[in-house]
């Protein structure tokens, strides 16, 4: 056990039921009643919020004024860049260079923690091999051996040690699982899979990711052979918990928990809440149905508040890691946008320059003249629509 995980099960001996859901709890807006629960520590993450002052002002609600101190963990969509815009992850994984791509995310970590974001939902992992799917630029496309090593880095990248020595950033590996195989490239839609190309195609990118330290991981909207994966044991406990021992935070998507309903596999909210808790989800990001319903689940069913333990622990753990109870604040001054330094924009300069493909036009054959073609050898899965644009 190391102190992190020590510090924080002495936290959570000195919880009461409503502080522990409070941890689960994350909203994508701060208005007047959510800075209340901030305040009573019954929000234990935000999203969605920006600037350094205002930042601070809600860390000082959760440190000062909630009876534990226990500080928020402040997330965002750091995708490619945060002040400095590198090459969207597609382009990165068009060069190849998986050195830019950890170095990027460092860049982007650095400047994100500098304003007291600590923690990005990223990077997106999901294998496509549908172009009508419309996350793709997220996404590193569909080679599952470059998309691992790409994982990989930018995590490294993103969790690379501050000035203090703790990540600047914590990593979040997603959408947990499927995500990217959805039925006619329709986003949220179902996805259909064999146990093989789950294990072969799918997974490798997220246990990259987890192996090379990323801290959390988000469930997906969509179905996997039937049950929502933010409503699925089968990958958030038996895969991700149990056979990888991944001990990070597992975070829904935006409201996807409450859209178990929508899916056929919830009754109401508060079923939802509670299939969602059972299934693996440690925090719900938006719905509310954690906050709304987990105390009279607990009532109702006692032997689930060691599900909740469990959830709460690696929430502390990760705010723990992160060195958010050593220093919940940051630099006001420091963090207000200005210039950027010559040093990352050159960096984002040469990363663009290398994700650019161009192809040569030697000797004029391109367009193609159908007339004289004798041999012309395409390869790859979309081979026939390349053709045709070159035609």
């Amino acid at each position: 056990m190391d102190q992190a995980e020590q510090r924080a099960r002495e936290l959570l001996a000195r919880m009461t039921l409503a502080e522990k859901i409070g941890q689960t709890v994350q909203y994508g807006r701060c208005e007047e009643r959510e800075r209340q629960l901030v305040a009573e520590g019954r929000i234990g993450s935000l999203l969605n919020v920006h600037g350094a002052k205002k930042i601070n002002e809600l860390q000082r609600l959760a440190v000062e004024q909630s009876r534990l101190g226990i500080p928020l963990l402040i997330g965002d969509d750091v995708i490619h860049g945060f002040r400095t815009i590198f090459p969207i992850p597609l382009g990165e994984a068009a060069s190849w260079d998986l050195e830019a791509m950890e170095k990027n995310a460092r860049i982007a970590a650095r400047e994100a923690a500098a304003e007291g974001i600590r923690w990005t939902f990223a990077p997106m992992v999901d294998i496509t091999r549908d172009p009508r799917w419309g996350r793709i630029a997220e996404s590193t496309g569909e080679d599952v051996y470059l998309s691992s090593l790409a994982a990989a880095a930018k995590v490294k990248g993103f969790q690379s040690p501050n000035e203090s020595g703790y990540p600047a950033v914590a990593a979040c590996v997603k959408h947990f699982a499927g995500y990217g195989f959805v039925e006619g490239g329709r986003d949220y839609d179902t996805t259909d899979m064999s146990g093989r190309t789950l294990r072969e195609a799918v997974v490798p990118p997220f246990a990259h990711g987890i192996r090379a330290g990323a801290m959390s991981v988000m469930s997906a909207f969509s179905e996997l052979n039937g049950v929502p994966a933010s409503g699925s044991r089968y990958l958030l406990r038996d895969i991700l918990k149990e056979e990888w021992a991944f001990d990070g935070i597992v975070v829904s998507d935006w409201e996807s928990i409450e859209e178990l309903i929508h899916h056929g596999y919830a009754e109401d909210r508060r079923d939802s809440a509670l299939k969602g808790l059972a299934a693996g989800v440690d925090m719900d990001m938006h719905s509310g149905v954690y906050l709304d319903h987990l105390e009279s689940i607990i009532a109702e069913h006692p032997e689930m508040m060691e599900l909740l333990d469990d959830a709460v622990l690696r929430i502390l753990k990760v705010k723990f890691r992160l060195g958010l109870f050593d220093n919940p604040y940051v630099s006001e001054g420091d963090s207000e946008i200005g210039g950027i330094p010559a040093a990352h924009l050159e960096q984002a300069r040469d990363s663009a320059r290398k994700s650019i493909v161009l192809l040569q036009n030697d000797d004029g054959i391109l367009p193609l003249d159908t007339g004289r073609l004798k041999k012309l050898a395409l390869i790859g899965l979309r081979a026939t629509l390349v053709l045709g644009a070159f035609i």
